[in-house]
């Protein structure tokens, strides 16, 4: 069971001051807890992902290519066949990571030889649903022989802010973003609301149905008080006073998400270190600008159904039924 206290232990240090000089957590804080993201989010980062080819399970290590995911070798390792995520890395080091060494859990990255992709930002994705995501898991260190490995609890105290970058699928019913060793810690997502957890207290609140087409930047957070904040975008959807005291547990990763996962960092920072991580995340994402047609969705769309066994006749077919959506 790994624990972390937000307020006393420091990951990495800071060798830039100025926005944009460098990678995310090598610019905010020096409290960082974990980064995991499909750009690179610490300049000393050499490995992404692990995937797995599914023509004939052979794994491999995929690194960065500039700021992002290397979507090249992605491409050539698949040699048109699908990848799927066996490891996440955590980017600050350590032998705990999102992980499955389970092959129908893992989430596709690849589909078809194609890396699957945002349909606006173009940029690289990972595939949740209901049976495919991943857990923190203690490795070892030993990354091609998983029959050592051990589901963990990451267990977070104090203050703290947890950033989710990710978009939702989702038309009805609910899923979880974030689940800890029981549904007592959780941030789940409903078709109409999103709920946060902590020892079993925390908030639901209600969202406006806007069909979760769109990118978002889910924000949790905790401050010294134990006052809890739930933000959307950068706005705060607790307008009441909420606090819950106790340990947030982190386990489980997008199960039941049904959505493209980017990103997933946490740490304890300063406001203003936490208003210009989103600034990062909105530049990177072009998350408040975020647009789309059903024009841009119909490819996604005809993958997925493809990830799952079947095909789509017509894209146009799929273009109209689409519109009223978005």
């Amino acid at each position: 069971m790994a624990f972390l206290n937000t307020l006393s232990t420091s990951y990495l240090s800071v060798s830039r001051s100025s926005l944009g000089t460098g990678a995310a957590l090598d610019e905010f804080g020096q409290n960082a807890l974990f980064g995991y993201s499909l750009r690179k989010v610490r300049d000393d980062s050499d490995k992404c992902v692990r995937v797995r080819r599914s023509s004939d399970n052979t794994e491999q290590d995929i690194g960065f290519s500039d700021d992002g995911v290397d979507t090249s070798a992605l491409q050539t390792f698949a040699e048109g066949a699908d990848c799927y995520v066996k490891i996440w890395y955590q980017q600050l080091g350590g032998t705990s990571h999102f992980a499955t060494a389970t092959n129908t859990q893992q989430p596709p990255i690849v589909i078809n030889g194609s890396v699957l992709t945002d349909p606006v930002t173009g940029l690289p994705t990972m595939r949740f649903s209901g049976s495919r995501y991943l857990q923190y898991t203690e490795t070892g260190g030993n990354y091609t022989d998983s029959s050592g490995w051990s589901t963990e609890i990451l267990q977070i105290t104090n203050d703290y802010s947890l950033f989710f970058i990710g978009q939702s699928y989702r038309t009805s019913g609910s899923g979880n973003i974030i689940e800890g060793s029981t549904t007592s810690n959780q941030v789940a997502l409903s078709d109409n609301q999103i709920s946060y957890r902590v020892n079993g207290g925390g908030a639901t609140l209600s969202l406006p149905n806007d069909g979760f087409t769109n990118l978002y930047a889910w924000e949790i957070e905790r401050d010294a008080s134990n006052g809890l904040g739930l933000f959307k975008n950068n706005t705060d959807l607790i307008t009441t006073t909420t606090t819950q005291a106790g340990t947030f547990e982190v386990q489980n990763l997008g199960e039941d998400f049904d959505g493209d996962v980017f990103e997933l960092l946490g740490y304890s920072a300063s406001q203003d270190e936490r208003n210009r991580l989103f600034e990062n995340l909105d530049e990177y994402y072009t998350i408040t600008d975020y647009a789309h047609t059903p024009t841009t969705y119909a490819t996604p769309f005809a993958s997925r159904v493809a990830a799952d066994g079947g095909s789509v006749e017509s894209t146009s077919c799929l273009i109209a039924d689409l519109t009223p959506l978005v």
